[in-house]
């Protein structure tokens, strides 16, 4: 875990506590679900009950550490917070999820071209088969 993210949550007057640390440890720029989670600090010997982990990541997405997703299933995933926008792809099959780079200012743009809303921010997931499925 990097420091900045420590630094972070020190200077919002929080402390990193045990859980925190190993849920931020794991944690990367692709969602993951609570389960996926849970068997990882199962696995590095950590065994928070869902609650726990619920509440923490509750707690980083509030502070804006972490930014939580949903996607197809309806379950929400969890990912680092990342300084740019960005969107998913999901595999309808295994599950498997990647982040899609897009052009938001185009995106942005054609949104509002076909709206009379003052668009504030947009949520925009995709879904198909990964190359690996469709072998």
């Amino acid at each position: 875990m990097s420091a900045n993210l420590q630094q972070q949550l020190q200077h919002r007057g929080h402390r990193l506590t045990k859980q925190r640390q190993a849920i931020l440890a794991i944690l990367s720029h692709t969602p993951q679900s609570v389960a996926m989670i849970r068997h990882t600090l199962h696995e590095q010997g950590f065994h928070f009950d869902k609650t726990t982990i619920y509440r923490n990541l509750h707690s980083l997405v509030q502070h804006g550490l972490v930014l939580a997703t949903k996607l197809q299933d309806d379950g929400l995933y969890y990912e680092l917070a990342s300084h740019h926008h960005h969107h998913h792809v999901q595999c309808q099959n295994c599950g498997r999820i990647e982040d899609i780079e897009l052009d938001e200012h185009a995106l942005l743009q054609n949104a509002a071209a076909h709206s009379t809303f003052a668009i504030k921010q947009h949520q925009l997931e995709f879904f198909g088969i990964c190359p690996q499925c469709q072998s």
